[in-house]
């Protein structure tokens, strides 16, 4: 039996797809793209991968050598 969903990813995507879009119409591409930059870097789990400090970053951190 199929069970009704709660969380759709596809239509997750659409509307952050469109949000960004109204982003770089209101702002420009390049103050769009700084915002979304800033974003991440301010983000606790996504500035992770982005090279940014996070609460686990540290001097006893033990942290892996890019390739």
């Amino acid at each position: 039996m199929k069970q009704d969903k709660k969380f759709d990813c596809v239509q997750m995507k659409i509307e952050i797809q469109e949000r960004l879009l109204r982003e770089i119409a209101d702002l420009g591409e390049e103050e769009a793209a700084r915002l979304r930059h800033e974003r991440l870097v301010h983000d606790p789990i996504l500035s992770a991968f982005i090279g940014g400090k996070t609460a686990s970053s540290g001097p006893h951190t033990e942290r892996t050598p890019a390739a």
